[in-house]
């Protein structure tokens, strides 16, 4: 079997990697803020195998009338980047009982064991949990390849602190009218983790600003101390970050 860190290349993804975002229902209990998330590596040198078999299989769910919309990402940066992201967005949990009732009537594990399966060597499966009020997404993601993934290790006990930063962080952006979309999300599975999620049209979107994130807040506040105050308690949050850039595969993805 190939051997890949998936839990800190991956660490929620996504992807909580970030695409499709879709709109809140009335009442907590019917918020549709989770993504559905599988991590694939196939067998070593059999990555063409597995995207033949993939897309055929997506072509049967289609064919059964899947009530998903299913997007694959890969990695294009980092040590491993030999993995499929395959997500879906966006559900409340009431809609993972439903899809399953679904899945089990067009026997969609059947076709997926005997066409796929045998050239999948590790599987990973996670929900994402997407915070809409502190993110600043796009109505359409139309256009976007690129996206951009910052994974925090979270310290214990660091919950309402983390909170508390990112709605900081996040008020400040908006007011200043920070010129780039993202998207926060905490993953459900495993480790405990928070990402930040930018997308981009193509690289050369990803050049810095001449004025970074730091500086704007600092002019914003008129105060470099306050400002010095806010990251500090921000970064105490966390044991570390990990960055990794996900390309989205339209020839592996439900149109």
């Amino acid at each position: 079997m190939q051997k890949i860190n998936l839990v800190k290349l991956f660490n929620s993804f996504i992807i909580s990697i970030i695409l499709t975002f879709c709109t809140l229902s009335q009442g907590a209990e019917n918020k549709a803020n989770l993504a559905d998330v599988w991590i694939m590596v196939p067998h070593e040198g059999k990555s063409a195998k597995f995207e033949s078999a993939f897309k055929a299989h997506l072509k049967f769910r289609q064919k059964q009338q899947d009530p998903r919309i299913w997007k694959t990402y890969t990695p294009v940066v980092g040590r491993d980047i030999s993995f499929y992201v395959v997500r879906s967005c966006c559900l409340n949990w009431a809609d993972l009982d439903s899809y399953q009732q679904w899945s089990d009537k067009a026997k969609v594990l059947a076709h997926w064991n005997k066409n796929v399966a045998p050239f999948v060597s590790h599987y990973e499966h996670y929900f994402n949990e997407l915070d809409f009020a502190n993110s600043h997404w796009p109505e359409s993601n139309d256009g976007m390849k690129y996206f951009a993934v910052t994974q925090y290790r979270v310290k214990m006990g660091k919950r309402g602190s983390i909170a508390e930063g990112k709605k900081t962080l996040s008020d400040y952006a908006k007011a200043m009218k920070w010129p780039y979309h993202w998207s926060w999300s905490d993953q459900i599975g495993g480790k405990e983790g928070l990402s930040l999620v930018i997308p981009y049209n193509n690289y050369a979107d990803m050049a810095p600003p001449e004025e970074s994130f730091y500086q704007a807040i600092v002019k914003h506040l008129k105060d470099e101390d306050k400002a010095k105050a806010i990251f500090k308690q921000w970064s105490g949050n966390f044991k570390s970050t990990d960055y990794t850039i996900y390309r989205v595969r339209p020839d592996l993805s439900m149109k």
